[in-house]
């Protein structure tokens, strides 16, 4: 049985090697898995998916920036909405994908986030099909296409989703 439960300090080593095997089963994150910290950094408030004490998959929210492009559309189409938070760093182990986990993830940040009278935003790269299939099925908004751009040279297309109307 999953369990979801906030992530603590003691997790991020386990999260990391979640990790590792998420990026060298679909590139993700594609900035690479070299600086964790960064990585883990920054968040608000995050979760964790176990499973017999095993870690598998992981979730976070984060504080608006105009630097996350999701963000900087949603002001772009809302500038009056100021109380948006951001979804990030989802993954879930290669080997326990399609039974929930996920859902099961977003489901407790979009709570948190409802808890405090937030709506949520994020992004999905285009190559991640699974991801942008999920956001729509659990009825999440799709309120533009844009450009991430990572490194020096590295760009790919995003879709930008917000979290269902509250």
């Amino acid at each position: 049985m999953t369990t979801i439960r906030l992530r603590t300090a003691g997790d991020i080593v386990a999260c990391l090697a979640v990790l590792e095997g998420v990026y060298k089963d679909n590139g993700y994150p594609v900035e690479g898995v070299g600086n964790p910290t960064l990585f883990f950094a920054g968040n608000d408030a995050a979760w964790v998916a176990e499973v017999d004490g095993a870690i598998i998959g992981h979730i976070a929210l984060a504080e608006c920036s105009a630097e996350n492009v999701a963000v900087s559309l949603w002001w772009k189409q809302h500038p009056e909405d100021i109380n948006v938070a951001v979804l990030g760093r989802l993954f879930v182990h290669p080997d326990h994908r399609r039974g929930g986990t996920a859902s099961r993830l977003i489901h407790a940040a979009v709570e948190e986030a409802e808890g405090g009278g937030q709506r949520l935003v994020m992004f999905a790269l285009v190559k991640d099909h699974d991801a942008i299939r999920l956001y729509r099925r659990l009825g999440w908004q799709h309120f533009g296409s844009t450009v991430f751009k990572w490194g020096e040279d590295n760009e790919m297309a995003a879709e930008c989703f917000a979290s269902p109307v509250l």
